[in-house]
């Protein structure tokens, strides 16, 4: 197989095969030409023969005739000068089959009785010719016995030996020059048909070289086009195909980043499957819901995470799961993958974490159940007593005064309500703007000390500072800021027990911040109330708070004052022995000018 692997390329079948059709050519005419040429020689060497035996056997009859000494010499002479064929013995021979005449080369014959068979048949009156090979040389050669005759009487017969290794010579020169003519055409016939080859070679050559580039990977090579004929229409054709495959493919690889690109970023979880329900596709937030961020889930079945014979008849299925220790609520939704032909190959799920949704829809439904009881309350309070007012309490001075006393009361209550209300939804609507300025921190915790200087004497609670060694510059929306403190002291009196003590703090957390900081000593927060403490309307102590006035959206407020400004606020609380609430405000780097009116 090793030597004739050359015969597996196509330049190399062309040659053989060219080589073939002329060295099959060149033996069919040869095979001709030499048989033509050996006919023709040798019938033209059998006519000269028999024409010269023929004359010479009409010269020496009337020789034979006579029989006399002179006559044998005249017919030496004769066949001496008659006979001009080389490398030919003649004979003339008697009635009795006596050589009279010979050739210089058979002297030794005169005289003596030449019994051959030819001249046996040429004296019975018959004419004798045939090739055979001389013993003696090995030589071809022409034997001819012809009857010489007068009047129907075999006065003789003259028999020739007649070589025919000239004749032949001279064939197997043709032969050679035959065969050195197909040797030449041979070899002009390969080096044609290299040349030929690899005009139909160099080009198929290069496309595999470009085809073995692409199946690579790359499409910017180009097949040179060396003519017009069919393979340069193909390896233009291969031309246009490599571009447009590289567009394709271009474009392809642009939608597969789009859409890769798209689920990886999508806040939704996607899922794909086989018409046997494994995994085939899936993106980092369908990981995350069903509590596989790590493990490699690809080529797995889905029912190994999910159970789908819950899936309702719409394709949908909400179901709790447990992630990151904490239990999440996802709803999937299902759709079937169809080929053009309409059979199903597979499905898709998309999944959704609905935990929040549910959250806030549930903490909706809670504040408006909320609003409703707050707004209840004091509308309940200001009918049951106007119509007490109407059915005569009005004509009692001192009820009259303590029932407009409680509707005062009720409405201031309800106006904080529907103040704080407001506030919070322009929280909501982004509609909420800052007045910020410059303002000395020491000057508002100072003026905080002094408006609750009454509550604290009259609730027998210390009021402390603790400021630092410098004066910091803040810039905050004042208004804001004593609100979130109004409301944050306002909690820590309200909580706290009589003889404790509520302590202030502030210290500069780095060049950008400040902290400040609200303990006291009440009652405290429950550690399973910390996660809810500052969402709307939500109380630790619903009753006792009612009880003191508060609306419950305090520290909804003051969070998202504090937030607006770009700072964070946290509690941290123990049960039945204080509270500290932890803020953080941004300082003023660049001030000319400072509010100092507080």
């Amino acid at each position: 197989m090793g030597p004739l692997r050359f015969l597996q390329t196509i330049q190399w079948k062309v040659v053989v095969l060219y080589l073939l059709l002329i060295l099959i050519a060149m033996q069919v005419i040869s095979a001709y030409f030499i048989r033509a040429a050996e006919s023709y020689y040798t019938n033209n060497f059998t006519e000269t023969l028999n024409a010269q035996a023929n004359l010479l056997a009409v010269n020496v009859e009337q020789y034979l005739e006579d029989r006399q000494s002179t006559s044998v010499d005249k017919m030496g002479d004769l066949v001496q000068n008659l006979f001009t064929l080389r490398e030919a013995d003649v004979q003339v021979i008697d009635s009795n089959g006596i050589v009279l005449v010979t050739t210089e080369e058979n002297r030794g014959l005169l005289g003596q009785k030449n019994s051959r068979p030819e001249i046996n048949v040429a004296l019975m009156g018959t004419r004798s010719e045939s090739i055979q090979y001389d013993p003696q040389s090995g030589k071809r050669v022409k034997m001819l016995a012809v009857p010489i005759k007068k009047d129907g009487q075999v006065l003789g017969a003259l028999f020739l030996i007649a070589s025919m290794e000239e004749m032949y010579r001279t064939i197997r020169q043709i032969i050679d020059i035959l065969a050195t003519g197909t040797a030449i055409a041979l070899l002009l016939t390969v080096g044609l048909g290299v040349i030929l080859a690899r005009t139909i070679t160099t080009p198929v050559k290069e496309i595999t070289r470009q085809v073995t580039q692409m199946a690579n990977g790359n499409f910017n090579g180009r097949v040179r086009i060396y003519s017009k004929d069919e393979i340069g229409r193909l390896a233009l054709a291969f031309n246009y195909l490599s571009e447009r495959l590289k567009t394709a493919l271009e474009e392809n690889e642009e939608e597969r980043e789009k859409l890769s690109s798209i689920l990886m970023n999508m806040s939704d979880g996607v899922i794909a499957t086989d018409r046997e329900q494994t995994i085939i596709l899936i993106n980092d937030p369908a990981r995350f819901m069903i509590g596989e961020e790590k493990e490699e889930i690809t080529g797995k079945k889905l029912t190994d995470y999910i159970d789908l014979s819950k899936v309702d008849e719409n394709g949908n299925l909400l179901y709790e799961k447990e992630v990151d220790g904490e239990f999440r609520l996802i709803r999937m939704k299902f759709s079937s993958i169809a080929s053009q032909e309409g059979k199903g190959k597979g499905i898709v799920a998309v999944l959704h974490d609905v935990t929040e949704d549910e959250a806030l829809e549930q903490e909706r439904k809670e504040f408006v159940a909320n609003v409703s009881h707050e707004l209840r309350t004091p509308l309940t309070t200001f009918k049951s007593y106007i119509e007490a007012l109407l059915e005569g309490a009005v004509e009692e001075r001192e009820i009259a005064y303590r029932f407009l006393g409680v509707l005062t009361r009720e409405t201031d209550r309800m106006t904080r309500l529907v103040n704080d209300l407001l506030q919070l939804s322009r929280f909501d609507a982004g509609q909420h703007s800052l007045d910020l300025r410059a303002i000395r921190l020491d000057l508002v915790l100072k003026d905080l000390q002094e408006r609750f200087l009454v509550q604290s004497k009259q609730q027998n609670i210390q009021l402390d500072l603790e400021l630092p060694g410098e004066p910091l510059l803040i810039w905050v929306d004042k208004d804001g800021i004593i609100q979130v403190l109004d409301n944050l002291l306002s909690n820590a009196f309200k909580y706290s027990n009589e003889g404790t003590q509520i302590l202030v703090r502030a210290m500069k957390k780095d060049e950008k911040w400040v902290c400040i900081e609200v303990i006291d000593q009440g009652m405290g927060i429950p550690h399973r109330d910390l996660a809810r403490i500052f969402e709307r309307f939500y109380r630790v102590d619903k009753a006792r708070s009612r009880a003191m006035g508060g609306t419950g959206l305090g520290l909804s407020i003051a969070r998202q004052i504090i937030l607006a400004h770009g700072g964070n606020i946290n509690i941290e609380s123990e049960w039945q022995k204080g509270t500290k609430v932890i803020f953080t405000l941004p300082l003023c780097e660049v001030c000319e000018e400072v509010d100092e009116d507080v």
